[in-house]
This record gives C-alpha cells, sequence and structure tokens, in this order.
C-alpha cells in the first residue's frame, strides 16, 4: 500500500519504510507516486527486483499500473534506476537529465551496480531534459533542476503542485540522521557544496529525498545540516 504525503504525491516504493521487502541489502530508494489524475508518474523506480512490489502497491491503491506514463530519473545508481529498462519495455518513457541518460544507456560503472554485486540493465531508450527545462503534467509542471555532488549526473525534478514546490532531490539532501557516502568515482565535494549553496539560496517547500524521511516544511535547515555536515564545522 502507498502512503500520501502532500497533495498529489505518495511513497510507494522504498526499503526504509518497507515499502517492498527484499532479503539483501539493496539500499532500495524511496519511489514517489505523482498522481495528478490521468496519466500517473514515478520519481525514482528501485533496484529493478523491487518493481513488482512497487506495482503491487499500485494496484493497492486502486491504480492500473499500466497508468503510468514516465519515470523520471534523479541520477543512474541502481538503488534509483535499475527498474527503468524493465518499465520502459512496459510502455513506460523514461526520463533524465542528460548525464544520467548517458549512463543507464551504457550501464557502466556510473550506475554502482558493482557496489551491490549486480549487473545493470542497460536502458534501450532514455529521453533526455536539459537543466531547467520544464513540463506539465497533469495540474503539475516539473522542472529539471542540476544537483551534481553526490554524483555528478545528479538531477532533482522541482515539481510545483497546488502552490507548492516539491523537489524530488535523489540523494543531494538527505535527513540530518543519514550520512553521505563519498567513498565513490563520481563523487565530488566541492561541486556538491557549490549545489548545496544554491539550494540554500532558493529553498523549495518540500523535499523528497531519495533514502529516510522527508523535509515536508522549513527545507533550508536540512540542506545547512547537510552543508555543515560536508564541511565541518568551523573552529
Amino acid at each position: 500500500m502507498g502512503m500520501r504525503l502532500i497533495g498529489p504525491v505518495y511513497l510507494v516504493g522504498g526499503q526504509d519504510f518497507n515499502m517492498v521487502y527484499l532479503d539483501w541489502p539493496a539500499n532500495d530508494c524511496n519511489t514517489y507516486l505523482l498522481n495528478t489524475g490521468d496519466p500517473l508518474v514515478l520519481m525514482d523506480c528501485g533496484c529493478g527486483e523491487s518493481l513488482p512490489g512497487i506495482l503491487e502497491n499500485l494496484r493497492e491503491m486502486g491504480l492500473d499500473p499500466r497508468d503510468v506514463s514516465r519515470v523520471f530519473l534523479t541520477h543512474a545508481h541502481l538503488p534509483h534506476a535499475g527498474a527503468a529498462e524493465d518499465l520502459r519495455r512496459n510502455g513506460v518513457e523514461v526520463v533524465a537529465g542528460p548525464a544520467t541518460a548517458a549512463a543507464v544507456r551504457e550501464g557502466g560503472i556510473a550506475t554502482a551496480a558493482y557496489h551491490y554485486h549486480r549487473r545493470f540493465v542497460r536502458v534501450a531508450e532514455v529521453t533526455a531534459m536539459a537543466p531547467e527545462e520544464e513540463v506539465t503534467i497533469g495540474a503539475c509542471t516539473i522542472r529539471a533542476v542540476p544537483l551534481p555532488g553526490h554524483s555528478a549526473d545528479s538531477m532533482g525534478w522541482e515539481a510545483t503542485c497546488e502552490g507548492r514546490r516539491m523537489l524530488f532531490c535523489g540523494d543531494a539532501v538527505r535527513s540530518p540522521a543519514i550520512p553521505q557516502h563519498r567513498d565513490r568515482l563520481d563523487y565530488d565535494g566541492e561541486t556538491y557544496a557549490r549545489t548545496l549553496m544554491g539550494l540554500l539560496d532558493d529553498p523549495p517547500d518540500v523535499l523528497y529525498p531519495g533514502h529516510g524521511p522527508f523535509c515536508l516544511s522549513k527545507t533550508e535547515h536540512w540542506i545547512a545540516e547537510e552543508l555543515r555536515k560536508l564541511l565541518g564545522t568551523p573552529a
């Protein structure tokens, strides 16, 4: 069963809230449903092995998985993008930033599948959206927001719905209790700091991270804490 959050947003996948069960530590991401009527939209899609559970959650909500028209990927890492090709084969348009689109087509190191002892299923067709490009789906406008640092290709998706700016930020911002993983080839701390400073200049109303809990108000505090974790406390 999905969990309703704010407005048209539901949590329908992810291991942190046991929305799906996997018997191995996939670090499966939060998968969000944006339901503004017809069509349905997913934000990230999990590692692949969790997809049946995600689709079953939609059915339990009285929704038809065949009504999912698009999935937006925040970055290419397996826990976020592993199910993309399965969805594509079932008629779902896969949307990503240009760097993520290239990475999931290639299915190589940038997917971090090696970390989970898995192979990434390459995505045959991806629609690449440029930074700041917008698309309207139902009653929501979705804008591509570059968020590099956690990974070089990280792209947030800011959905403006019912007067709120809600940022699906992948792993760019997490709960203050969750550490950032910096031991990867594609992590760039200096770029990440610039990304966080940019978010502080114009914070969204709501943050929907790729893992852990959500920030439903005063998002600048989570962003500032992420920056403090990155830069440390000055003497």
